[in-house]
This record gives C-alpha cells, sequence and structure tokens, in this order.
C-alpha cells in the first residue's frame, strides 16, 4: 500500500506546473545546416522563458515573415503568463526556416501553431509547430520519454504483479 502511496506521490510532484520557468531552446535560422535545426548538437544553451525572451521569439518569428510580428505579440500587463516552448519550421520560399524559443501556452483560443497555419500561403508554408512544458522540449528530437508516464506505468505494473 506505501508502494501505492509513493507513486501517486511521485506523480503528482511531477504533475505540477513549472511553466513558468521553462526553459527552451532560443534560436532562428534560415538555412537546414544552420546551429538552429540541431540546438542540442550545436551546443545552444536553453534560455529562461521570461517576457525578454517573448519578445525574443517575436522577432525572430518577424524574420520568417513579416505579417508573424503581429501573430506573436502578447499582452501581459495582467498576470504573469504561462509559458512552453515552442519550435516552429515553416518553409518560405521553399526555404526551410527554423525558429525555437518561448510561447504562451495554450490558453483556450490562444493557440499561436493554429494561428500561424491560418496564415499560410503559396510561398509560407507550417511544416511543423509544436509546444511543450518541459525543459527543452524544442530540440530537434522527434520523441522525448516522459518521466511521469514512465513511473506510471511501473507503478501500474507493480498492482497488477500484486494482485496476481
Amino acid at each position: 500500500m506505501w508502494k501505492i502511496f509513493g507513486c501517486v506521490l511521485v506523480l503528482l510532484t511531477l504533475g505540477v506546473n513549472r511553466a513558468h520557468s521553462v526553459k527552451c531552446y532560443s534560436c532562428y535560422t534560415h538555412n537546414n545546416y544552420d546551429d538552429c535545426s540541431r540546438p542540442e548538437v550545436n551546443q545552444i544553451s536553453l534560455m529562461k522563458c521570461d517576457t525578454a525572451a517573448l519578445e525574443q521569439t517575436r522577432k525572430f518569428a518577424q524574420h520568417m515573415d513579416e505579417g508573424y510580428a503581429k501573430l506573436f505579440e502578447v499582452d501581459i500587463s495582467e498576470t504573469p503568463p504561462v509559458l512552453a516552448c515552442l519550435k516552429l519550421v515553416t518553409k518560405v520560399n521553399g526555404k526551410d526556416h527554423y525558429l525555437r524559443g518561448c510561447q504562451l501556452a495554450e490558453q483556450g483560443n490562444l493557440d499561436i501553431c493554429k494561428k500561424v497555419r491560418e496564415t499560410n500561403t503559396r510561398l509560407t508554408q507550417t511544416v511543423a509547430c509544436i509546444k511543450c512544458s518541459t525543459e527543452g522540449c524544442n530540440s530537434s528530437g522527434d520523441f522525448r520519454a516522459n518521466a511521469a508516464l514512465a513511473i506510471l506505468s511501473l507503478c501500474f505494473l507493480e498492482v497488477i504483479y500484486r494482485i496476481f
């Protein structure tokens, strides 16, 4: 019984939202072979998400497409925002552009990925847009193991083992 209680306690601890202090890769490039296409390999440092990082992401987005500047504007005057990491790959005139940075976490109708996709044109196409809330999750890797899921699986196996 104590093992089950311990597993639940660990899961609750891991599930606490730490998006206010999430660290993300922050970079921009318009060439497949530049550093931002693979930040963890090219030793790009993680950056703490805060208001300055949000502004930097907006400026990066503006380099991709002038129209993105308005999409990425954030009003944070009332309450501290919940932040997430962003990975955006856009094809502009046939050339891949990579943007990694900080953005507001999805809240109701605030979904930057949806807004970016809605502005696709013949010359500007969204290839990938991903938001996540764990440290460094906007790297080039396609899959990252989730610690909470792994622990939950182990706890489930322990319970099944005890039952049978």
